[in-house]
């Protein structure tokens, strides 16, 4: 009997049909939580902070963070992070087909505890590049989570780095064993003297020791160019140099009159060197000091910072109108009026003696191109009773005599004074100032002449009034009538209308004490440097002999006595 004929077509498409069911039953009973592939699924984009958090979807490990684009099956699901430096989070989330989701997670800050220890104790500890105030132990507690570097040193052995990771509320610990190292020590000649060094970010010392190694050397001073450079330091000593090169400026001035005399100073090795002015003159970087004179004008004085370019300035020097000879008193703010004084003209002069003793040479021409105004007198006990209420005369027929036993700071203190009262700048003279204004036009070692037994009508010196109470060689024959101090005004002036420059009292001036004029300057500008605990004296006293009481003669002291009292210059 024939069997019936199969429709195999038919057949391939049932077949089909089946297989598809079976694949959809299949995806929709799978286990897991990923994507169905037929039904279709849910996409997360999962990110925290910080990073590399282990991912959980139901119980089931993922990766880390961050993840994009992570298919799971629609439905509700729960997601859990995991950081070992911080507390689990978990959320859950319900998603359908087709969804796209971002979870992000801030992890909470956590906390453990660290403690630092090394041997031998008392090391300098940095934890993540801060140095922290105490040194080994340490037990820092709460502390964050988290890897941290870990560094501990003491001077004379190695230096320790440890990566540490404190997890949350846990106790980690850290130990250091700090061996020896060989030590240098470092010596640096350097130049300029006032070079400031750093070695390894500390200030040099000389003779400071250090481990050996590399370590980079700082140098530093104003003007000069900045160095830095390696050097390596063996066992034992080291001997090494550093000499900075200068920073370097053109400076170009403009100057009116043109005749007039320029300085520039600068610092030069701790020191302020002068140097006259040369157009274009090539001046180092750093602060400028500009000095101008010429005859007839006021100085003119600048300061200026340098830079590594060039420099233009302008110089321009007001004519002084004044009236050589005119006397003159200014008023007090208190009342009354200061000291009598007289305008005295510019000119040269020859300063010292080639006949005096040997602090009075070598002679040498000196410019006075800034002319001044001196006391007619030295300063009264009137006078500097108004300064000082104490040192009032007794009664009035003391009130003209000059005031003694004072000391150079006295005087330096009393000018200032007057300066505040008057407006007017008041200070003590130069030496040379000194010198030219007792001159007055004269070269002789007198004012008058040189003729000592002219004296008694010029000058109150040690004379036969005086040997009626005192005992000395070398004394005049004449006669003054004053024992002791007269009072100002009693002998006639010279020239410059000033009285008593030689005799009655020796007379403070600004200037440092030097025993010789080598060196010294070819203007009226005090003489600085030297011995300035002791100052000059100049002009002889009431107990001076003829030769102690020359226009050239010059003493000092540091402290005042009866001899000795003062005169001021008012500057124009």
């Amino acid at each position: 009997m024939a069997r019936p004929k199969v429709d195999n077509k038919k057949l391939r498409w049932t077949l089909i049909a089946v297989l598809a069911v079976f694949i959809v039953m299949a995806d929709w009973y799978a286990d897991g939580v990923g994507p169905r592939l037929i039904l279709g699924s849910a996409t997360l984009n999962l990110t925290s902070d910080p990073d590399e958090a282990r991912v959980f979807i139901d119980g089931e490990a993922v990766g880390r963070t961050p993840m994009r684009e992570l298919g799971v099956r629609p439905g509700e699901r729960v997601v859990r992070l995991e950081h070992r430096f911080h507390d689990p989070v978990a959320q859950r989330l319900d998603t359908g087909r087709g969804d796209v989701r971002d979870v992000h997670v801030d992890f909470a800050p956590a906390t453990g505890s660290l403690e630092i220890v090394s041997n031998p104790r008392g090391a300098q500890l940095v934890v993540n590049g801060e140095k922290l105030e105490d040194a080994s132990p340490v037990l820092l507690s709460p502390f964050p989570t988290g890897a941290h570097e870990v560094s501990a040193t003491i001077h004379g052995r190695q230096l320790k780095t440890q990566i540490a990771e404190v997890l949350p509320r846990q106790q980690t610990d850290v130990s250091f064993e700090l061996e020896r190292v060989p030590m240098s020590e470092l010596y640096v000649s350097r130049s300029p003297g006032n070079v400031k060094l750093e070695v390894g970010g500390k200030p040099y010392q000389p003779g400071m020791t250090l481990p050996i190694g590399t370590y980079k050397l700082r140098a530093a001073s104003p003007g000069y160019e900045s160095q830095e450079l390696s050097v390596e330091l063996v066992a034992g000593r080291n001997d090494r140099s550093v000499r900075l090169v200068r920073l370097q400026g053109s400076l170009s001035l403009a100057i009116e009159p043109g005749d007039a005399s320029v300085e520039v100073s600068y610092p030069d090795g701790g020191e302020w060197r002068t140097v006259p002015y040369e157009d274009g003159m090539t001046v180092p970087t750093g602060p400028v000091r500009l000095r101008a004179s010429a005859v007839g004008h006021r100085n003119y004085e600048r300061r200026l910072t340098m830079q590594a370019k060039p420099l233009r300035h302008a110089v321009r020097l007001e004519k002084y109108n004044i009236e050589p000879g005119r006397q003159f008193r200014d008023a007090l703010t208190d009342g009354g009026e200061g000291p009598l004084v007289v305008i005295v003209p510019t000119g040269t002069f020859r300063m010292g003696s080639d006949t005096g003793s040997a602090d009075e040479r070598p002679v040498r021409a000196v410019s006075v191109s800034q002319p001044f105004a001196i006391g007619v007198h030295e300063i009264t006990r009137e006078d500097f009773a108004r300064f000082k209420p104490s040192e009032a005369p007794d009664d009035a027929s003391q009130a003209r005599l000059p005031i003694t036993r004072v000391s150079w700071r006295a005087a330096q203190d009393y000018a200032e004074w007057l300066s505040e009262q008057t407006g007017n700048r008041y200070r003590l003279p130069s030496e040379a100032e000194w010198e030219y204004a007792a001159r007055a036009g004269t070269d002789s070692p007198f004012h008058f002449g040189s003729d000592p037994e002219q004296f008694c009508a010029h000058a109150n010196i040690a004379d036969a009034t005086f040997l009626a109470q005192y005992a000395k060689d070398g004394t005049i024959d004449c006669s003054d009538d004053n024992i002791r101090t007269a009072a100002v005004g009693t002998f006639k002036p010279n020239a410059f209308g000033i009285h008593d420059m030689l005799g009655n009292v020796e007379e403070w001036v600004v200037d440092c004490w030097h025993d010789n004029y080598r060196g010294a300057p070819s203007g009226q500008e005090p003489r600085t440097g030297g011995t300035c605990a002791t100052r000059i004296l100049r002009g002889g006293a009431w107990d001076s002999i003829p030769g102690e009481a020359t226009v050239s003669y010059r003493t000092s002291s540091t402290r005042g006595s009866g001899t000795r009292g003062f005169r001021v210059v008012r500057e124009l």
